[in-house]
């Protein structure tokens, strides 16, 4: 049946569909004038120009009150879900802006997000006073993504990887590190190897954790059984707990580097067992200059670490 209404491009406005999604949340013309700081009479308006120029009945006028159709029910999923986009938008802006006036975003392993980035900030602002920084540990996985969807603007995740889409570069591949408390019997070595582990109590990582399945196929492999394991998900609770006297442990050096003042003993560790990691970065747009620079802080501040750690083993460190 013809009901008048042209077939033809259909023109929209956001005053149509912000009364449509008023009407259709709050139920009535009245609430929807008050949210929309307007009219009854502009609401009711704006629907019939919504009703012109999608050619549908959106809702039945009955005794004074709109109530919604099916199809107004069906367009309604696709208006919430194209607001959902608009927020979207207005997010990424708000990112932009921040971005643009001096504020970093920073995604990190765990093992980098206390000690190592504390230092590298403090590095950082000394240069740049101004700027504004987060910093959002998080596992491998998720540092990804959160790269690639630009949620945050500068990434370290675990391993080797090259992920398509993203500026990916090697940060860190050197030796993990065999931790003992202060007094420790091996405290006095030079080198510890897997043997050296058997029959002591050990701190490990969540066996979950990548370096962790590593480590238990290097000790199966040698034989050794300690003599109990306690488990902890991060590096720098495996280094707390190894300080009080818990157990010994593997980690890698940029954690441990943190309680080298703390009664933590670093010993070098005759297995191979390297600590590697990559920094990512978006490809498109290429990092804007706060971003370059704190990169170039950060790698600084990760040559002076490594080297700090060479010296607290006393041979030369592996960088990149």
């Amino acid at each position: 049946m013809d009901d008048g209404r042209a077939e033809g491009p259909m023109k929209l406005g956001m005053r149509q569909l912000d009364a449509f999604q008023a009407v259709m949340t709050l139920g009535t013309v009245t609430a929807a004038a008050n949210v929309l700081a307007t009219s009854q009479p502009a609401v009711t308006r704006s629907i019939r120009q919504l009703e012109d120029a999608t050619g549908l009945q959106l809702f039945r006028r009955v005794r004074g009150r709109l109530d919604p159709t099916a199809d107004a029910r069906e367009l309604m999923e696709t208006v919430r879900q194209s607001y959902a986009g608009i927020d979207r938008i207005a997010q990424v802006a708000s990112q932009l802006r921040r971005r643009h006036t001096g504020h970093l975003r920073v995604g990190c392993l765990p093992a980098f997000a206390q000690g190592f980035i504390a230092r590298t900030i403090a590095d950082f602002l000394a240069d740049h006073p101004k700027a504004s920084l987060s910093v959002t540990p998080l596992m491998s996985s998720d540092v990804v993504r959160a790269t690639r969807s630009r949620e945050v603007d500068i990434g370290i995740a675990a391993y080797d990887i090259d992920v398509t889409g993203l500026d990916t570069r090697p940060f860190t591949d050197c030796p993990e590190v065999a931790v003992v408390p202060a007094g420790h019997p091996l405290a006095g070595r030079e080198v510890v190897v897997p043997a050296d582990l058997a029959g002591q109590p050990l701190v490990m990582l969540g066996a979950s954790d990548p370096y962790r399945q590593r480590l238990d196929r290097l000790l199966a492999g040698e034989g050794v059984t300690p003599a109990r394991l306690v488990e902890t998900p991060t590096s720098s609770a495996l280094c707390a707990m190894v300080v009080e006297g818990v157990g010994v442990g593997v980690v890698n050096p940029i954690t441990a580097l943190d309680f080298i003042g703390q009664g933590l003993i670093m010993l070098r560790l005759a297995a191979d067992l390297p600590f590697v990691t990559t920094r990512l970065q978006v490809t498109t747009g290429g990092p804007n200059a706060l971003a370059r620079a704190f990169v170039t802080v950060m790698e600084r501040r990760r040559d002076t670490d490594l080297a700090a750690v060479a010296g607290a083993l006393g041979h030369p460190p592996s960088i990149s």
